[in-house]
């Protein structure tokens, strides 16, 4: 007994000693993390570009809030100003995600719930496609949304309804784990397949669609790329406030700039401090009951 209690002691300082230490390395990551957002915010409260320019790190006070104000106020790209792009990148957020995930969800669950010809190949080529470098296509892209009048245009939502991608990957591998009893209890009912795939299936899959869509979400609000090509005149807050930041680099008003910024991530932290729970667990429960 005495030897087994001293292991379980030892044991026990191990396992301390190994937690103290990861915690110790996250903690150090967590700071990383969160430096360039401290200082960024340090900046957007510097009483005017001149500072920021005399020591960029320093903190002053008092602080100056009223560049929050300024930056609604100055902030303007393509003749659309900062509740314009704040709009834009609403729409274009939203937008894509709900065009995104409603395709791939209903791409995925034919695909894994169904049997047919050529599922394989199907899935196989999407699987391909996903490999091909995404900057190899811009060109491709961009000469087919000029033809179908996508550019500068809240049609170019439409291309959002590929039904592939990696989105799909996910999705297909959750409609793979659901049990196809369900919906053959609806069909003996009488159910179709809409009200099956509508009312059974898709409910079932919320949680997980949910975490996917916060991520989608966050990923949309934070391109600037393809806005950058295809929306140049009605840009979003990511590629406006890099457009700006680019043309007045020599002349903006640095403080103010670093305040839109600062704005522009209050969505996405709330929208993750809400659903962080969500997105952690990304589990369903559920079963039969006999």
């Amino acid at each position: 007994m005495a030897i087994e209690k001293k292991n379980y002691v030892g044991n026990n300082k191990v396992r301390k000693a190994v937690f103290g230490i990861v915690f110790i390395v996250f903690l150090l990551y967590a700071v990383a993390l969160l430096t360039p957002y401290f200082y960024g915010f340090v900046i957007s409260v510097k009483e005017n570009g001149r500072a920021f320019m005399r020591d960029p790190v320093r903190i002053t006070f008092p602080f100056y809030f009223n560049n929050y104000i300024k930056a609604f106020e100055s902030l303007e790209v393509e003749k659309t100003g900062f509740f314009g792009m704040f709009f834009n990148s609403i729409w274009y957020s939203v937008g894509t995600t709900l065009f995104s995930l409603f395709s791939c969800t209903c791409t995925a669950y034919v695909i894994s719930k169904y049997e047919f010809k050529g599922k394989g190949l199907i899935y196989s080529t999407a699987i391909v496609v996903m490999m091909i470098p995404i900057y190899g296509s811009l060109p491709a892209r961009y000469r087919l949304y000029t033809q179908v009048g996508f550019i500068n245009s809240p049609l170019i939502l439409i291309a959002s309804l590929g039904g592939f991608g990696t989105y799909f990957i996910y999705i297909h591998a959750f409609f793979k784990s659901l049990s196809w009893s369900y919906a053959e209890a609806a069909f003996i009912d009488g159910a179709g397949n809409f009200k099956v795939f509508f009312t059974i299936m898709v409910p079932m899959l919320l949680p997980s669609l949910s975490a996917l869509a916060v991520m989608s979400f966050v990923g949309a609000w934070n391109n600037y790329s393809d806005p950058l090509l295809f929306l140049p005149k009605m840009p979003p807050l990511a590629s406006g406030l890099y457009t700006y930041e680019f043309n007045m680099r020599y002349t903006a008003n640095h403080p103010v700039y670093f305040a839109g910024v600062i704005i522009s991530l209050i969505p996405v932290i709330s929208i993750f401090a809400i659903f962080q729970n969500t997105i952690m667990s990304s589990v369903y429960t559920g079963g039969l009951k006999g």
